[in-house]
């Protein structure tokens, strides 16, 4: 599996590789769409890629020269998925991919995943002429991730990941990932010297910093699809956009339940079944990892971000935080050197 959005490797003889219909069903796809059957040109774009043992990466930027539906059967695998920029339709066995998102100030805000599925899983992909998607997949063997496990702060999330339980964990790549992948792309351009191993370095520090959010202080990110048919996981993922898109200032739990279409019972019961939590905890502890991604990766004051994750008192915001993460929020900001202003 290469990846979540365009499953197919890319041509390497050609810096500016094509993909028609004809190339597609060559390897595997079924095309939904009908169209042209022939030698049409369906997607065009710049891919790099790394190879190291056990773990591999391809990366790229594709646009969609023409209207493309189709499906393709997914060998197993664990994989982590960066999107950068742009928007496709694509979901994996009826689970929607979460794609970028506009900020207000129109900055493409990225988005991921880590997916652990099993032979013959089940990639949609929709796109329109003129779309695009700037992406990175990191595929992972089970035995290459088995070394990192054999700690006892290993969390049982992750143990059933590498006994190859399927899993869908949907994390938000912060600043730094978000550096190292762009830089990747230039790098695979540029071509400088020694560019292997830069490319390869940044490649695991990318999967140190997805699998820490998926699994080391962010446990409430995983969204194990095991005990959640698709149509939950769907209302799941919007619930999560939803919150994302609100300060804990100016969210309503009647208004969030409105627009998703689904009374608070109903989301109370989904939220439990899939975490193990009341809605409202749910709620209070993605705000709480977004507060600890600001005290990492901003200059604003511990007051601002505390009050921006719905605390109006620091100290209820420093106990909250440190009976959730294990430390206060200072404890990071001594970590990076930054004071409280």
């Amino acid at each position: 599996m290469n990846s979540a959005v365009d499953p197919l490797p890319p041509v390497l003889a050609n810096p500016n590789p094509v993909l028609t219909r004809r190339e597609l069903r060559k390897n595997g796809v079924r095309v939904l769409d009908g169209g042209d059957q022939g030698d049409a040109v369906v997607a065009c774009g710049l891919v790099g890629q790394v190879r190291m043992d056990g773990i591999h990466v391809n990366f790229g930027r594709r646009m969609q020269v023409d209207d493309l539906e189709m499906e393709v059967a997914l060998d197993a695998q664990v994989c982590i998925k960066i999107f950068l920029e742009g928007f496709v339709e694509a979901s994996l066995n009826g689970v929607p991919m979460p794609m970028p998102q506009r900020t207000a100030q129109g900055r493409w805000q990225s988005s991921a995943i880590i997916v652990s599925h099993e032979n013959g899983a089940r990639l949609r992909r929709r796109a329109r002429k003129g779309q695009y998607l700037d992406k990175m997949v990191i595929g992972m063997s089970r035995e290459w991730l088995q070394r990192f496990s054999e700690t006892s702060e290993s969390p049982d999330t992750f143990q059933a990941l590498l006994g190859g339980d399927p899993g869908f964990w949907q994390w938000q790549p912060n600043r730094k990932v978000e550096f190292l992948a762009r830089q990747m792309f230039d790098i695979a351009a540029r071509k400088p010297p020694f560019s292997a191993v830069l490319l390869e370095s940044h490649t695991l520090a990318i999967v140190y910093e997805a699998l820490t959010a998926a699994f080391g202080s962010n446990p409430d990110a995983v969204m194990p699809p095991t005990n959640l048919t698709a149509a939950e996981q769907q209302r799941i993922y919007a619930l999560v956009q939803y919150i994302d898109r609100h300060s804990a200032q100016e969210l309503a739990v009647t208004e969030m339940a409105n627009e998703l279409g689904a009374s608070q019972a109903t989301l109370q019961r989904l939220v439990r079944k899939a975490h193990h939590c009341s809605l409202n905890e749910f709620i209070r502890n993605r705000w709480l990892t977004e507060a600890r991604q600001a005290l990492l990766f901003s200059n604003r004051s511990i007051s601002d971000i505390a009050y921006e994750a719905g605390y109006v008192h620091l100290s209820n915001f420093t106990t909250a935080f440190r009976k959730h993460f294990g430390y206060p929020p200072s404890s990071l900001r001594r970590q990076t050197g930054q004071a409280e202003g």
